[in-house]
């Protein structure tokens, strides 16, 4: 009955799409991107595992039936899932955060949720019963652990609470600023104009495309392979010769990802002005 609940709650709370096309339940080689950041998703979606002394950070549990495979990429790579301190998420949308609650119940980690998206949360997993949050979190607010510090960017509009995870890493020498970004796209079927439920939905698309500009973003990751070209980056990687760039580092791609989603939610816009006249 649980599951059936949360299947629900995922299809009022993402748009409704064919997972297969997207690659949601295809399995992905485990990679390491950079420093102690590697990926641990699916075809189609952005899990990131940050590992420290003390324990690991998860980025987006995905599905209930997205854990196997987290866990053998995890494997794969020589860590543990029950070394999982704290899972963090990028917004309340099934496909990315609907196994928060079953992971915490199988290994005890903490739950951290960004505070707009709270409610969106709680909702998405109201099959749950009693849902405890170990920690709400606001815009800026650092996540430490093992000496690692992830950084929570409020990036509204796809959700109030969409969340960007910034970090530092090292390579050959050199400090990169990472982000893995929350999701920028404009959902069909998402109301921009006199919205009862986010009247400040386009307000906050605007103030996200004009704040993530601004960031020192140099390696460029997010919730869906697809928003940073997940699948021609780890082949580029593959053939990664010595003194070859790293292909994550792409400020441009970052750059362009919101050029583009800036234009598309610019026109859904003017569209859903013109039919409210």
């Amino acid at each position: 009955m649980r599951k059936l609940i949360l299947a629900v709650a995922f299809l009022a709370a993402a748009p409704v799409q064919a997972w297969s096309q997207n690659g949601w339940d295809d399995p992905f080689a485990a990679h390491q991107v950079m420093d102690n950041l590697y990926f641990v998703g699916t075809g189609g979606l952005g899990t990131f595992l940050i590992t420290t002394p003390e324990g690991h950070i998860l980025i987006n549990t995905d599905f209930e039936r997205t854990i196997p495979m987290i866990e053998r990429s995890m494997a794969e790579l020589g860590f543990d899932l029950a070394d999982i301190k704290i899972i963090l998420g990028s917004h309340a949308h099934g496909d990315h955060q609907a196994a928060d609650v079953f992971l915490r119940e199988r290994i005890g980690a903490q739950i951290m949720i960004m505070e707009e998206d709270v409610e969106g949360w709680r909702r998405m997993n109201r099959g749950a019963g009693e849902i405890p949050i170990d920690r709400v979190l606001h815009d800026g607010d650092k996540v430490t652990l093992g000496g690692t510090t992830l950084v929570a960017h409020l990036t509204p509009g796809h959700t109030r609470g969409c969340t960007s995870w910034g970090m530092e890493l090292e390579e050959n020498g050199r400090t990169y600023n990472a982000l893995i970004v929350c999701s920028f796209g404009v959902n069909p079927g998402y109301n921009l104009v006199d919205n009862p439920n986010y009247p400040d939905q386009a307000q906050d698309y605007r103030a996200t495309f004009a704040k993530a500009r601004a960031m020192p973003v140099d390696v460029f990751l997010g919730s869906h392979g697809s928003f940073y070209g997940l699948r021609g980056k780890y082949e580029t990687l593959q053939r990664r010769g010595e003194g070859d760039p790293n292909p994550f580092v792409d400020r441009a791609g970052f750059l362009d990802y919101i050029d583009r989603y800036e234009q598309r939610f610019q026109a859904m816009l003017e569209e859903q002005q013109r039919d409210s006249r």
